[in-house]
């Protein structure tokens, strides 16, 4: 019996141990990752609440764009704003600055000039842009949905594209024919005549790359 009662009182002894361990090492384990969220959480505090895109420097701001202003440890002077038609952002203290028609790049360092003139001193202001001025071409006439397609901000959009996103060339539609207006620079309208079922099927021929405010016309077969 004594044995007996030694034995168990070892396995007693034995398993409090190891629960108080592993108690001890949940709670050690707890910690760290309370630790770490907290890090996280600060991290993502002090990089701001702006979500932009990434361009380069040499961007050029237009009218439509939306940018965010961050300004460093000065949180009430954070702004998300549209450029106006008058290619102006309004921001506070310094009022109405005309930033289209800049690089992002000029933008942001006039903006920081502005602050650092009378207000902030040696000021940390970031750039971003969060949403692009749309731009968009027409098409019309004999495809299957006519209509508006965007211009993808980053990259070129192709007459092959374009037509793709209106789910082709309707049945009547004749793609051998169809016609690009485009208005240029100098405000003056031109008319292009596309033979578009030669560009998918001539590995030769050249796509057209489409400009903002084209407008394309499919005519309809002539039977």
């Amino acid at each position: 019996m004594k044995q007996l009662s030694l034995f168990i009182s070892l396995c007693f002894f034995f398993s409090t141990s190891l629960l108080q361990a592993q108690e001890s090492s949940g709670g050690s384990g707890g910690g760290g990752n309370g630790s770490d969220s907290y890090s996280s959480g600060s991290s993502g505090s002090s990089s701001g609440g702006g979500v932009g895109i990434v361009v380069s420097e040499n961007y050029i701001l237009k009218p439509s764009d939306v940018i965010s202003i961050e300004v460093y440890q000065e949180v009430d002077l954070n702004k998300s704003a549209r450029i106006q038609g008058d290619g102006s952002v309004a921001l506070a203290l310094i009022g109405k600055v005309k930033v289209a028609g800049m690089t992002a790049g000029e933008a942001q360092s006039l903006i920081i000039d502005l602050y650092n003139r009378d207000y902030l001193v040696d000021p940390q202001i970031s750039l971003l842009v969060v949403e692009f001025s749309p731009k968009v071409i027409h098409i019309l006439g004999s495809v299957n949905n006519p209509g508006v397609v965007s211009i993808p901000p980053d990259r070129d959009l192709t007459l092959t594209e374009a037509i793709a996103s209106v789910r082709g060339v309707s049945r009547l539609g004749n793609p051998k024919s169809m016609t690009i207006k485009r208005v240029g620079e100098d405000g003056r309208a031109r008319q292009m005549e596309v033979n578009f079922s030669r560009i998918i099927q001539d590995p030769n021929s050249k796509d057209i790359i489409l400009k903002e405010g084209d407008t394309i016309w499919v005519p309809e077969r002539i039977i």
